[in-house]
């Protein structure tokens, strides 16, 4: 019991050094060196895994993902490609509603700081027609960017998990994509529910051309999906090929290239990702974790109580996905089983964390929106309690039928 206090402590300094700002890289840092402290590491040990864990395969290879995803969004922000997506959206679509929900839902396949905001004037001026509400166009705009986020493998908080439970992107997709579906589906009961039907405005554009414009707006990505899923290619490998080819094919001048390159350039999110690689290897050398075992067994009542409020809580708190899953999961691996993660147990965490991220009002998409169409706070939660809810029940029952009764 002794040692699972050492582990609460730690997770308390993290959580007040998040509470007041600190860069997450920083505190990840801060609680690799109390982990190894707290459990009497030696300095030598400390240093020599601290090192290990920056230059393993693991983490190099995550480090190249991440800058590959980052360099995709910012080139086909500044080509101009998700204007060509929604342009063509508005032509091919019959149901004038959908054009509230399929702009950020497309936008959103590729992860990007603040994504929302870029599709809030499309939402601001589809919702012309009907004269909506601005919380309610918040709500349609931020809930429809963050229905990808349980499963799509480009994700950051998706690469970390799986990089931490040491188990392929694409299992860990398979298993949570049914909570993007449960939240597309809640989001069209709200948009039917509130938004009355229009009929669709003429317009004079060819089906095909549009059709054409669509797919080739956002090729690299559908690419990468199909390297991924259809011929089995890893991760980093469909990443490297993908924009490799946007190199070769998309005409560019030099400049503008090494510009695109430069401003993907992310140090804060690569220093994130290498931060929780150490703080992950340094709570199993410690044997932090170990001890974790000791005092909760995996099918416990107060392991599945840890299982919600450790990734809530950081999620709330943060609203930042990489920080509750990249501080969260490695605390948890011995809940989910370090050699076999039970994929139930990690989608209970995985659902709760996320949800506190829904909810939290430092989550970044969330006040940009709320900033652009001027919305309620107050008046928004209204509107996105009720399917945020739903979710996390959906991921309790999930639980409780698969794993307590």
């Amino acid at each position: 019991m002794f040692d699972f206090l050492r582990i609460i402590l730690i997770v308390l300094v993290l959580i007040f050094l998040i509470k007041n700002k600190w860069e997450l890289s920083l505190v990840l840092l801060v609680g690799s060196i109390l982990a190894a402290v707290s459990f009497h590491l030696g300095i030598k040990a400390f240093f020599q895994n601290f090192l290990g864990a920056l230059v393993s395969g693991q983490t190099l290879s995550l480090i190249g993902i991440i800058l590959l995803v980052l360099y995709l969004g910012t080139l086909l922000q500044v080509r101009g490609n998700f204007k060509v997506l929604v342009d063509s959206l508005k032509n091919l679509i019959s149901e004038p509603r959908l054009i509230l929900a399929l702009p950020p839902a497309f936008i959103g396949l590729l992860p990007m700081l603040g994504g929302a905001l870029m599709s809030a004037p499309i939402v601001e001026e589809a919702a012309q027609r009907w004269k909506l509400s601005a919380p309610l166009k918040t709500f349609l705009n931020y809930w429809f960017r963050h229905i990808w986020e349980y499963c799509w493998p480009l994700y950051v908080n998706v690469i970390l998990a799986a990089a931490i439970l040491q188990i392929p992107i694409k299992k860990l997709s398979a298993v949570q994509f049914p909570f993007t579906i449960l939240a597309a589906i809640l989001g069209l009961i709200i948009l039917y529910k509130r938004v009355p039907f229009l009929p669709k405005e003429e317009s004079g554009d060819n089906f095909l051309k549009s059709l054409f414009n669509l797919f080739f707006s956002i090729w690299p990505i559908l690419l990468v999906i199909i390297l991924i899923f259809c011929f089995k290619l890893s991760m980093l490998l469909s990443m490297a090929v993908s924009s490799l080819l946007t190199q070769i094919l998309m005409r560019m001048k030099p400049r503008e290239r090494l510009e695109i390159i430069w401003k993907s350039i992310q140090l804060r999110t690569v220093f994130l990702v290498a931060s929780v690689m150490v703080f992950k290897r340094i709570l199993e050398i410690s044997g932090a974790l170990n001890s974790l075992t000791r005092v909760f067994q995996p099918e416990g009542l107060t392991a599945y109580i840890l299982l919600f409020i450790v990734p809530f809580s950081l999620a709330l708190l943060t609203g930042v996905n990489h920080a509750y899953v990249g501080i969260s999961f490695p605390i948890l691996l011995p809940i989910f089983g370090a050699s076999h993660p039970d994929m139930v147990l990690v989608l209970f965490a995985y659902v709760s964390g996320f949800v506190g991220i829904l909810l939290s009002p430092a989550h970044l998409c969330l006040f940009l929106t709320l900033d652009y169409f001027r919305a309620d706070i107050r008046q928004t939660y209204k509107i996105l309690i009720w399917p945020a809810a739903v979710i996390f029940l959906a991921a309790f029952l999930a639980l409780l039928f698969l794993r307590i009764i």
